[in-house]
């Protein structure tokens, strides 16, 4: 009796940690994806047309007879740098050029 309980509250604790990843990968996630005007503008079209958008994020286990890279996300690259024209434009206005060639020394 005394292993179930705590074989029972290592599931317990596991389960905790595992909704708690989860909660923190749903947070960062809409956070990435709300800064979008694209998300924004088509989240309001679904709504205006009568629908409701939820996004599930779950995980499971990886049996050990299933290949390594089936249905999984690749992992994030270093960010790309990149300046749109308005970015650009105020750069240039307070004296800084990104696109000038950096000074040999």
């Amino acid at each position: 009796m005394f292993a179930e309980s705590t074989v029972e509250d290592h599931r317990s604790l596991l389960n905790e940690k595992l909704q708690q990843m989860l909660s923190e990968f749903r947070k960062a996630l809409y956070e990435a994806i709300s800064d979008s005007t694209d998300v924004h503008r088509t989240w309001r079209q679904l709504r205006e047309e009568g629908y409701s958008l939820y996004l599930l994020v779950d995980c499971k286990k990886q049996d050990a007879l299933e290949p390594a890279d089936r249905g999984k996300l690749p992992l994030p690259q270093d960010p790309v740098f990149q300046i749109n024209g308005p970015d650009l434009s105020f750069l240039k206005s307070i004296g800084i050029d990104p696109t000038r060639r950096g000074r040999k020394r």
